[in-house]
């Protein structure tokens, strides 16, 4: 009994004993583990919160270095006399590169096109010179056109010299054709401009040329007035001349001319008025008769009128007579001149075929194909413009324009193959001309043959005149027909 007491006890002891080590091990076990478990939390947190805090400055700071925008200030203000032009390598742009907002105004290859223009257009002024919070320069500029304004990358541009010396007229006597009087050359330098004189004309002032350069691709001349020493300047080359400009010209005219109204003489009405300058203004300044009367005439030529002689001109005096050899007549005199009005002699070429054969005819000529007729003022007025009811004279006209050495009696075609040769013969005939001669083969000129009937005949075409044609090359005569073909 006492045997199983002690195995007891001892048993109970040893399950104690296992139990309190087993209990103290879990504890000592648990203690470890919770203060394990705490450290380790404990480091792990401290250590987040310092990766944390380091990683967030820098990011600020990358954000705050990522929005600081890109500012600008001037540095300088520029000497605006100094002239610039692009070196092609930069663009221009409405701010500095960079900064919010800018765009481009003048590409690279703008720029690059202005580089190797001689343009006064294209150069430019610098006016200021601006740097970025980058440590970037630029220059804001203007073009001398005034068209481009904005900023360059200062290497984008570069100073230069367009004026070179150039050389003035040989006669540095003359006119300036303008008002554009500038300050100086244009491209010479920023700011040129045209000059106000008030509103003084010297468009007929003589002018002095003292100086002469060259700007680009114009020559530019330092003028100054005779007449009035402050109206000075520069002028483009193009605007001086030594002429006598037609706005003096016609000055001059109208003061040495005589004042000519022209008035039907049928009706009465006025037709029109002109200013005439006869030849030969005497020294006290008057004309002869007979110059007038050319000028009239010549005033007349091609204009449907006949010429006029000297009972037909008043010399609107007071004593209103008509001119004659004793008549004085003096510079800006008034005249009144009665004119009829004529009637044009309408005419064609023939060109003869099968000459002197029973089967001969005419074949009309193209006049185009031949050289124009060249005949004086008077006798074509005379010729060839006469009163419709009036009587023409064939004579007349045949002995001044269709007789040998006349103007019309031999014609010559512009390619100069042929020879055209009046054939009075053929012409005044009555199958040619019913209206003109008379028939049976005989060459007899009706009385009174008006030129309306005349200019009737042939269904209009009017008086036939016939030529012989001859083919210079060979001598022979050919027929118009074959001209007109194989021409």
């Amino acid at each position: 009994m006492q045997l199983k007491l002690k195995k007891s006890i001892y048993l109970g002891l040893a399950a104690l004993t296992f139990a309190s080590v087993a209990g103290a091990t879990t504890a000592s076990a648990t203690t470890a583990n919770a203060a394990s478990k705490h450290h380790a939390e404990k480091v792990t947190k401290k250590s987040h919160k310092k990766v944390t805090k380091k990683h967030a400055v820098k990011k600020h700071a990358k954000k705050a270095a990522k929005k600081a925008p890109v500012t600008f200030n001037v540095t300088k203000s520029l000497n605006q006399g100094i002239v610039y032009k692009a070196t092609g390598s930069n663009a221009i742009y409405t701010k500095p590169n960079g900064v919010k907002g800018s765009q481009i105004s003048v590409t690279k290859d703008n720029m690059a096109s202005k580089a190797n223009s001689n343009s006064a257009d294209d150069l430019f002024m610098a006016y200021q010179q601006v740097k970025t919070s980058k440590g970037v320069h630029y220059y804001k500029v203007v073009s001398f056109d005034k068209k481009v304004r904005g900023y360059v990358y200062t290497k984008g541009i570069a100073q230069v010299n367009p004026v070179s010396a150039a050389t003035t007229p040989s006669n540095t006597t003359g006119y300036v054709t303008t008002n554009n009087i500038s300050n100086y050359p244009y491209g010479s330098k920023f700011g040129s401009k045209v000059q106000n004189f008030n509103g003084i004309d010297f468009s007929k002032d003589k002018f002095t040329v003292s100086e002469a350069m060259t700007v680009g691709n114009d020559t530019y001349y330092k003028v100054a007035d005779q007449s009035n020493s402050l109206i000075n300047g520069w002028v483009n080359a193009n605007d001086f001349t030594n002429n006598t400009p037609k706005a003096i010209t016609d000055a001059q005219n109208y003061a040495n001319g005589v004042h000519v109204t022209y008035v039907n003489n049928n009706t009465y009405q006025t037709i029109s008025n002109e200013t005439l300058n006869p030849a030969n203004l005497k020294n006290d300044g008057t004309y002869a008769t007979q110059d007038i009367i050319n000028a009239i005439n010549n005033s007349l030529y091609g204009k449907g009128y006949a010429n006029v002689t000297n009972d037909k001109v008043n010399d609107n005096s007071q004593n209103s007579q008509n001119l004659n050899t004793t008549t004085v007549v003096k510079k800006g005199d008034n005249l009144t001149v009665l004119v009829t009005p004529q009637t044009q002699l309408n005419y064609g070429i023939y060109g003869v075929n099968n000459k002197g054969a029973f089967n001969q005819s005419t074949t009309s000529v193209n006049t185009t194909e031949l050289n124009p007729i060249t005949i004086a003022n008077t006798d074509r007025n005379n010729l060839f413009l006469g009163d419709a009811n009036g009587n023409f004279n064939y004579t007349n006209f045949s002995n001044n324009a269709l007789a040998s050495g006349k103007y019309m009696n031999t014609l010559t075609s512009k390619d100069g193959k042929y020879t055209y040769k009046f054939d009075a013969a053929m012409t005044e005939n009555n199958s040619a001309n019913p209206a003109l001669f008379s028939g049976n083969g005989i060459s007899t000129i009706k009385p009174n043959v008006k030129l309306s009937d005349l200019n009737a005949q042939n269904n209009g075409k009017g008086l036939n005149l016939v030529y012989d044609i001859t083919e210079n090359s060979t001598g022979k005569t050919v027929n118009a027909s074959d001209v007109n073909i194989f021409g």
